[in-house]
């Protein structure tokens, strides 16, 4: 054998060995590698974090079924990977939105340990100053039109004089609109108390309207049930709320302040309105 073979057969042979010895291997932290992805105890537990396991619960079967889904969801996202769908614009953009959210709500996080928690008579007195959500909470019954956003907006405004659910359906019938019937319930405890309150003060039968993600939804109250919210559920209940409308206060406060410190700059027809846009008729909650 040559000087030269002998060089490029010892060359080989470290790259081998440097191979094996970087290759990924499980024990101590990590419980398993994937096509030399590594699978780690805290991803496993991050994963565990807040599942509802019993304690009569064989819990080393279920960190192994754990452990599988991860490795399953791995194989996926190496599959997908593999297909260049990590480079589509789609998975760029719904990525950085993720990216956003997560953060915004880690901010969000930390602005909560700020907030203090309201004493006992700030509590009493948002009860009694709401009692929609609590004393005088109703259940109600309800007829229903569901209709999509119509291309032509004076339609809405022609919705304006119908004082019955039959009014509305003719109007939609006369518009061209289609539109489906039905029966849902409606919990007061659900609504902000001012459009709680709206909703109760109108005459029997007459309707109101409320957009819902791109359509809009005409109901009528057909019977209505008393649910006062117990005692014991009230108080609890009120001071969720006011943390967060405290905390609600708090992210207002920082969303101005960074909006006036920053600087921003609009393609024309892009600008925010300088005026607010026309509500929708009757009651929007």
């Amino acid at each position: 054998m040559t000087i030269k073979k002998t060089m490029l057969l010892t060359g080989a042979s470290a790259l081998l060995l440097l191979a094996a010895g970087c290759e990924k291997k499980v024990g101590g932290q990590v419980v398993a590698v994937v096509n030399g992805e590594e699978i780690t105890q805290q991803e496993v537990n991050a994963e565990l974090q807040g599942a509802n396991i019993p304690p009569s619960a064989d819990k080393k079967a279920i960190m192994a079924q754990v452990v599988q889904q991860i490795v399953d969801r791995k194989l996926l996202v190496q599959k997908a990977k593999a297909e260049g769908l990590d480079k589509s614009p789609s998975y760029i953009e719904q990525l950085r939105r993720g990216e956003d959210a997560l953060i915004i709500n880690l901010l969000t996080t930390k602005a909560a340990k700020g907030v203090s928690l309201p004493d006992a008579s700030a509590v009493d007195k948002f009860i009694a100053s709401n009692p929609t959500l609590f004393s005088a909470r109703k259940r109600y019954t309800l007829d229903q039109i569901t209709f999509s956003q119509p291309n032509d907006t004076a339609v809405l405004r022609q919705l304006e004089p119908a004082h019955s659910l039959e009014a509305v359906a003719a109007t939609l019938s006369a518009a061209g609109v289609q539109f489906t019937r039905g029966t849902n319930t409606l919990d007061t405890a659900m609504l902000p108390p001012p459009v709680a309150a709206k909703i109760a003060a109108l005459p029997a039968g007459e309707p109101f309207i409320t957009p819902d993600k791109g359509r809009f939804i005409a109901s009528v109250i057909t019977s209505s049930t008393a649910a006062p919210t117990p005692e014991a559920q009230a108080r609890p209940a009120a001071l969720e709320l006011l943390r967060r409308q405290a905390l609600g206060d708090t992210m207002q406060k920082q969303l101005q302040a960074a909006r006036s410190a920053a600087k921003i700059t609009y393609q024309p027809g892009f600008s925010p309105p300088k005026t607010p846009a026309a509500a929708p008729p009757a009651i929007a909650p």
